[in-house]
């Protein structure tokens, strides 16, 4: 069995596991919020400090935010054009739908798997960029929509949240440490590394939890438009990133599997602020989450990523 095999196939044994511990009553979905606070708050932030302590930083590595960014907002351009005489209400949550990825809850752990740990990197600073996205650009949008462009944007508020996001933060502090070189005491390095080793393993259990399989079939074809936006972009950027990009490079690898990442997760409690309709969030996740893991693990194997 290859590496990538092994990796992915443990990777669905946990997610089944979480999903089975949802089915027979032993755990709750309403406690999966729970467990995603507990994470976003020690785990998570943990994982993204010891990243970005570790690595040495590059010039190239700032570029992957912009392609993230980029990458995103060709995605969002096409839907706020294609979806522009759905209703408000169908309008929005379709147009948030196609412009975030789940890098953090659903990325780290794979690409940590495939890559090994020196990989996070990348996929952290392409997380930089679609945070960016997220809550500079996917929300500010989605609130625009809701409000049928007739009340501003909050920007002091959407830019209090950003950089007030645990992992955010995590990401910034680990960014200065690195910067300045300010050394860390061993004792408090190997109790980030035992909670960031913890971070996978509940990310995938999390993950399992919020698995459905109820669909809302009325809106599946402008579902689908969605989805067809996101994996039609998606493999322009793979076939791009394959042969543009040299063979033998790390970042390359990493980057084709986070433009094939689902839809992120942030857009659950976007669709509830601004009153869309959260059944639709719910399907949009659910089905981005099988897609895009049948892809990836297609993907690796066929090209053979390492």
């Amino acid at each position: 069995m290859t590496q990538a095999n092994h990796v992915f196939i443990i990777t669905l044994s946990i997610i089944a596991l979480g999903f089975l511990l949802k089915k027979y009553g032993f755990i709750k979905e309403e406690e999966g919020k729970t467990i995603s606070k507990f994470l976003m708050h020690t785990t998570f932030p943990a994982l993204m400090l010891v990243s970005m302590i570790r690595v040495e930083l590059t010039p190239s590595l700032f570029l992957l935010p912009l392609f993230c960014i980029g990458f995103c907002g060709l995605m969002l351009t096409v839907a706020w054009f294609w979806f522009g005489t759905y209703s408000n209400e169908l309008r929005g949550v379709l147009t948030m739908g196609a412009g975030t990825a789940n890098v953090g809850l659903f990325g780290f752990p794979i690409i940590e798997g495939l890559f090994g740990k020196e990989a996070l990197v990348y996929a952290v600073m392409y997380d930089i960029g679609n945070t960016i996205i997220a809550f500079g650009i996917v929300y500010p949008l989605g609130s625009y929509i809701a409000s049928s462009g007739a009340k501003a944007v909050d920007w002091r508020m959407i830019l209090k949240r950003v950089f007030s996001l645990p992992p955010f933060l995590a990401m910034f502090v680990g960014l200065t440490i690195n910067l300045l070189n300010i050394p860390i005491p061993k004792l408090a390095m190997d109790g980030l590394d035992i909670l960031a080793t913890a971070n996978k393993s509940l990310v995938l259990l999390l993950m399992g939890l919020y698995l459905s399989f109820a669909l809302d079939k009325n809106k599946l074809k402008a579902i689908s438009k969605v989805l067809a936006i996101r994996y039609g972009v998606g493999f322009v950027a793979v076939t791009a990133l394959y042969f543009l990009l040299p063979a033998d490079s790390q970042m390359r690898s990493v980057l084709i599997v986070c433009v094939l990442l689902p839809i992120g997760m942030t857009i659950l409690p976007f669709s509830d602020e601004m009153n869309f309709d959260s059944r639709i969030a719910g399907t949009l996740l659910n089905i981005s989450l099988l897609i895009s893991f049948a892809l990836m693990w297609g993907v690796v194997v066929l090209l053979g990523l390492r």
